[in-house]
C-alpha cells in the first residue's frame, strides 16, 4: 500500500514537473522572439575608398562633393571598404552600420536597402525617374595601341558588340538598367565589319578592369564575345572607377578597356579623346543597413548628415 501511494506521489511530482517546465520554456521562447533595435547606439558609418565611382555617385547625389575624394570632411572613426562586396560583408555583420552599394547586387548582399526620398530602390524607379540615387555605367578605350594592332582591332569590334541585342540581353540579366529600343543590331548583322573576328585570336590578351561595380557585368560581356571573336584571352583587374581612365589613357597606362560607375570628369582631371568613351547602361546606389535594422526610409539631408558626423546616433533618425 506505502509502495502504491510513494509511486502515485512519485508520478504527481513527475507530472507537475514537467508542466512546470513546458510552461518555461514556452515563455522564455516567447520573450526570445520580441526583438527591439537599439537607437541608443552610436551609427556605425562606412564608406568606399576615393578611387570608387560609386562614392563618387553616391557623395554627389546627397549634396556632399567635397566628400568625393576627402576623408577629413567626413564622420570620425569611419570604416572604408574595398567594394562593393566588401561593404555587404561588414554590414551583415554589423547591427548598427549603414554605407551603400550598387543597386545591382542589392538582392544578393543580405542587406536590408533603404528607400530614398520614399521611393523603393528598382530599376522600375529608376527608369521612371522616381528614384533619385542613381548613375550611369560607362566605358572608356585605349587611343594608342602602338604597334598591337590586333588588340586594337579587338577592342573596336568589342565596343561595337556592346551596342547589339545580345550584349543589352547580357547587360539586362546582370542587372544594368535600360530600355530597349527593339531596333538593336545583331552581331551576326555586324560582323562582316570587323574582319578581326573571323580569324583566330587565341594568342591575344585583352586587359579589361576599372569598376568593381561594373565587373560582374564586363566578365559577362567578354566571356559572351571572346568564342565570337576569335577566342581572345580577356584579362580582368578590376581595382575602381578611376583606374578605368589611369589605365587606358592615363599615367598608369596598364588597360584596353576601362568601365566606370561614374561619369567621365572630361573637364577637370579625365580629358578623354573623342569617340572613346561612352554609356553602357544605368545603375542605382542603395544605402544599406543590417537587416536586424528598423530604419527603412531616408533622404539626402539626413544621409549627410550621417556621413558629415552631424548625426551620431541611431535615435537621431529613427523617429
Amino acid at each position: 500500500m506505502k509502495k502504491s501511494i510513494f509511486k502515485t506521489v512519485i508520478a504527481a511530482c513527475a507530472i507537475l514537473a514537467l508542466a512546470s517546465c513546458e510552461s518555461t520554456s514556452s515563455n522564455i521562447t516567447n520573450s526570445s522572439q520580441q526583438y527591439i533595435f537599439d537607437t541608443t547606439k552610436d551609427i556605425k558609418v562606412y564608406t568606399r575608398d576615393t578611387n570608387s565611382g560609386t562614392r563618387d555617385g553616391f557623395m554627389s547625389k546627397i549634396d556632399f562633393d567635397e566628400a568625393v575624394k576627402d576623408n577629413s570632411v567626413l564622420v570620425d572613426d569611419l570604416v572604408e571598404v574595398t567594394g562593393n562586396g566588401d561593404m555587404m560583408q561588414k554590414i551583415q555583420n554589423d547591427e548598427y552600420g549603414i554605407g551603400y552599394i550598387s543597386l545591382s547586387t542589392l538582392s544578393d548582399s543580405g542587406c536590408k536597402g533603404l528607400n530614398f526620398e520614399n521611393v523603393v530602390p528598382s530599376e522600375e524607379n529608376v527608369i521612371n525617374g522616381t528614384y533619385g540615387l542613381y548613375r550611369n555605367f560607362n566605358y572608356c578605350v585605349r587611343t594608342d595601341f602602338g604597334e598591337n594592332t590586333e588588340v586594337s582591332e579587338i577592342v573596336e569590334a568589342f565596343v561595337a558588340f556592346l551596342s547589339t541585342a545580345e550584349a543589352k540581353a547580357t547587360m539586362l540579366a546582370e542587372k544594368g538598367i535600360l530600355e530597349l529600343s527593339g531596333d538593336e543590331p545583331t552581331w551576326a548583322s555586324i560582323k562582316s565589319n570587323y574582319p578581326i573576328a573571323s580569324q583566330d585570336n587565341s594568342n591575344f590578351t585583352v586587359r579589361f578592369g576599372g569598376s568593381t561595380s561594373v565587373e560582374d557585368m564586363s566578365i559577362a560581356l567578354t566571356d559572351q564575345f571572346s568564342p565570337l571573336c576569335g577566342n581572345f584571352i580577356a584579362n580582368h583587374n578590376h581595382l575602381g572607377s578611376g583606374s578605368a581612365y589611369k589605365g587606358t589613357q592615363g599615367e598608369a597606362d596598364d588597360l584596353d578597356v576601362g568601365f566606370l560607375s561614374r561619369e567621365i570628369k572630361l573637364t577637370s582631371s579625365e580629358p578623354a579623346a573623342a569617340g572613346s568613351y561612352d554609356k553602357l547602361c544605368t545603375d542605382a546606389i542603395v544605402a544599406i543597413v543590417n537587416e536586424s535594422n528598423t530604419y527603412d526610409s531616408t533622404d539626402a539631408e539626413t544621409l549627410k548628415s550621417i556621413y558629415s558626423g552631424e548625426k551620431t546616433l541611431w535615435s537621431d533618425v529613427i523617429a
